[in-house]
């Protein structure tokens, strides 16, 4: 079926779905990279400024690593390391301009054939859970590490222009250096 030049085309609907078998790429130790174009994570562009030419220009570098790891007993334990980056253009929060803010991640998971129940161990654990046991979509697994990686509260280092704040411009203001807590500890110390 052909498009007609006044029809709307739905480009998402066109975009291949690469899947990858995890376990696989653990085994054979295997490494996958690729890029993904902002404008097509859909879930993600709600986070970001609509309109920006980074949102129809930008990607998200992936790197998904597999790997096996000997655990105690003998066991070989498979895993994962997936590694996201990419420019986005956020909201700051306090001059609610644009600001191009690099977001980067590194999460490693361990593949199990059940979901582990939710102890102190695994709570603490350094690697994730991941219980897959078919072929992962890896566009929905960046998307979703993208979204987990986003600053809380985005901003500028320095604010392009000033904040005005009800009608005033803010100006910079000096605050006393503070004393150091710790410092104000050691001279009750030495009173004793």
């Amino acid at each position: 079926m052909e498009n007609k030049p006044d029809e709307p085309v739905d480009h998402l609907s066109q975009l291949p779905v690469l899947r990858l078998n995890l376990h696989e790429l653990a085994r054979e130790q295997r490494t996958e990279q690729g890029q993904l174009a902002l404008r097509d994570l859909t879930r993600l562009l709600s986070a970001l400024v609509a309109g920006h030419a980074a949102v129809q220009t930008g990607q998200v570098d992936w790197r998904v690593r597999g790997y096996t790891h000997a655990r105690p007993g003998g066991d070989v334990q498979p895993m994962i390391e997936l590694k996201v980056s990419a420019v986005l253009p956020l909201l700051c929060q306090r001059c609610l301009q644009p600001a191009l803010q690099r977001v980067q991640d590194k999460v490693l998971f361990r593949l199990v054939e059940q979901e582990p129940g939710l102890t102190q161990e695994e709570l603490e654990a350094e690697d994730e859970a991941l219980c897959v046991r078919v072929a992962v979509d890896i566009q929905a697994m960046v998307e979703d590490q993208m979204l987990l990686a986003l600053p809380l509260v985005p901003m500028h280092e320095v604010c392009p222009q000033p904040i005005v704040v009800a009608g005033l411009e803010a100006q910079p203001v000096d605050l006393p250096a503070r004393a150091s807590p710790f410092a104000a500890l050691a001279s009750l110390k030495k009173g004793k």
